[in-house]
């Protein structure tokens, strides 16, 4: 399993420094890879504040590489406000001038009116996401190449620098259909935070189009976490029923047996809090379900973010990481 962080690259707590030398420090910390989010119209969750400050994913990441030697760098996910061939280049270039693996994650997004603001026809957002993963991969390892789509078409295009190694590619969402997606065009599935019962329907889903199609997928995760020294200070003041309904994808998610959350461990896999044993302890459970990567995501506690993070790389990736086991024995 790698670990990767979600920079807080949004909202009021999101500063340059915080661009620049927390990458550098989780870099340092140990973590394998650094994550940001895409929006062109962002309105913030509720839990988020109200501060619209959002900066542009790949400037992001860049300021990212530029502070850094090795951590790799990833997108979760970028959605279809771009021309394809405008995303293959700034996906080939990040990784050129980074000179390191660079994750591609790509989504349809939620908010129908950003896709509008950007010059595209909302209701043709799955085939601009299917075309531009498509033009991508051409774009990555082809030169002079064309190609003939129902959206774009090209002829002799050739995007240089390519990509020292060509990106991974991921689908994010959180629904069955979202799996589907990843295994008709993508390396892997890394869905937003999810209850653990439906995460594990989704990966039950996954696996069997991995038998169909005779095919191997990568997994990932994102769940919210808060951590603190005791498990008393990393629950207080969650509120369970915000979360539960913090996803757009929330009415699909399988319900407790109660029909409805209302404890924090009712909120397992999409929020892991508690102390670093708590954390390093859930980690194994997604371990155990073969999730390939696990990317925290500190929103909750983004004005605590450099004291959070180090916490974590001091005391929770020793814990999971432990040679010659696997991470849910390290995690126990």
């Amino acid at each position: 399993m790698k670990f990767g962080m979600l920079l807080p690259h949004f909202g009021e707590q999101c500063r340059p420094d915080r661009l620049t030398e927390m990458s550098r420090k989780l870099e340092d910390w140990g973590f394998d890879s650094v994550w940001v989010r895409d929006h062109l119209l962002w309105k913030p969750h509720g839990m988020e504040g109200t501060n619209t400050t959002f900066v542009e994913p790949f400037i992001a990441l860049a300021a990212a590489a530029g502070a850094t030697r090795r951590i790799e760098l990833g997108t979760a996910v970028v959605i279809p406000i771009r021309w394809p061939l405008k995303v293959a280049q700034d996906f080939a270039s990040l990784s050129y001038v980074g000179q390191r693996r660079v994750h591609a994650g790509f989504g349809l997004g939620s908010n129908r009116k950003e896709l509008a603001a950007a010059g595209f026809d909302v209701d043709e957002r799955a085939a601009i996401y299917e075309e531009t993963v498509d033009i991508c991969k051409l774009a990555w390892t082809q030169t002079d190449f064309d190609y003939h789509g129902q959206k774009f078409q090209y002829e002799n295009v050739n995007i240089s620098p390519k990509p020292p190694v060509p990106p991974m590619t991921w689908y994010g969402g959180t629904s069955r259909r979202s799996v589907r997606r990843a295994a008709d065009s993508c390396d892997g599935w890394l869905p937003g935070r999810l209850p653990m019962a439906t995460l594990d329907d989704r990966l039950s889903y996954l696996h069997k189009l991995e038998r169909e199609r005779g095919i191997t997928l990568k997994a990932g995760v994102i769940p919210l976490v808060s951590i603190d020294e005791s498990r008393e200070a990393a629950r207080s003041g969650i509120d369970v029923d915000a979360l539960a309904n913090s996803s757009e994808g929330s009415k699909d998610w399988i319900k407790p047996p109660s029909g409805r959350f209302e404890t924090v461990d009712d909120l397992e896999g999409l929020l892991l809090a508690g102390d670093p044993d708590d954390v390093a302890s859930e980690i194994g459970k997604f371990a155990d379900r073969g999730i390939d990567t696990f990317i925290f995501d500190l929103r909750l506690q983004f004005d605590r973010y450099e004291e959070k993070a180090e916490l974590i790389g001091r005391e929770v990736l020793p814990r999971v990481r432990t040679v010659g086991e696997p991470a849910s024995a390290a995690a126990s």
